[in-house]
């Protein structure tokens, strides 16, 4: 796998955790998904983890999910 792909991979996992956390309380109201993935990326893939590209694969995340 390429930079991208494990971002890409990293990213949708952490986007998972960070909902599931949020949802059985784990997490402060204040903290939010930006502030999760920004504090839990590994730093090999800081190039590659823009925040478009997040945006991007939560969008997806959302509408696929939506559509179940």
């Amino acid at each position: 796998m390429n930079d991208k792909e494990k971002a890409i991979a990293y990213i949708s996992g952490a986007i998972a955790t960070y909902s599931l956390k949020k949802e059985m309380g784990e997490l402060d109201n204040e903290v939010s998904m930006y502030d999760f993935l920004d504090k839990t990326i590994p730093e090999e893939l800081n190039s590659e983890a823009k925040i478009e590209l997040i945006d991007e694969i939560f969008a997806y995340i959302s509408n696929s999910l939506s559509k179940a």
